[in-house]
């Protein structure tokens, strides 16, 4: 009897756990369930659908057009790092002129590379600009405070019955 009845709360727990629907908006992991709501996933392009608030349209848009210009930079960027390395890879070239061999070597390796380094970090606060905004969209449209707050950093003397304990939270 004890058996039974132990298993039918474990059958019963999984199922009562799992029954709330949650209506918050929640990031997903790829791109095609970008956001999440309730059971729904959406994708990143359908944001005009998730945001019902006005001011998380605005944070969502301006997180849109951070991240499509952080993009255009990074790919930029990583065609001249690449271009640059491939010359700087290349760069002994033997060229034949009236069928006498002479070695020329090409230049510009070394600066193609740091213009790509100069345009990925250009993108870089882009990409966080973005990121930021998409999280304020998200927090405004559950009606939850953004916190910028640091952290503050505790020490804690824990004493129970016969225990002792430090915590140190960061």
């Amino acid at each position: 009897m004890k058996k039974l009845v132990f298993v039918l709360l474990c059958s019963i727990f999984p199922l009562v756990s799992f029954a709330q629907q949650s209506d918050s908006l929640k990031l997903g992991k790829s791109n095609r369930e970008f956001f999440i709501k309730g059971d729904q996933k959406y994708k990143f392009s359908e944001y005009r659908k998730v945001f019902t608030n006005q001011e998380a349209l605005g944070y969502m848009k301006k997180a849109n057009t951070n991240s499509t210009v952080s993009q255009i930079f990074g790919a930029i960027g990583g065609g001249f790092i690449g271009f640059g390395l491939g010359r700087e890879i290349t760069k002994n070239k033997t060229v034949y002129y009236n069928g006498v061999a002479v070695k020329q070597k090409q230049s510009g390796g070394w600066g193609l590379m740091g213009i790509g380094l100069g345009a990925i970090g250009i993108g870089i606060p882009f990409a966080i600009s973005a990121q930021k905004n998409l999280k304020k969209a998200i927090s405004t449209q559950n009606n939850t405070p953004v916190t910028n707050e640091a952290k503050a950093t505790s020490y804690r003397l824990d004493i129970s019955g016969n225990s002792i304990g430090l915590s140190y939270n960061f």
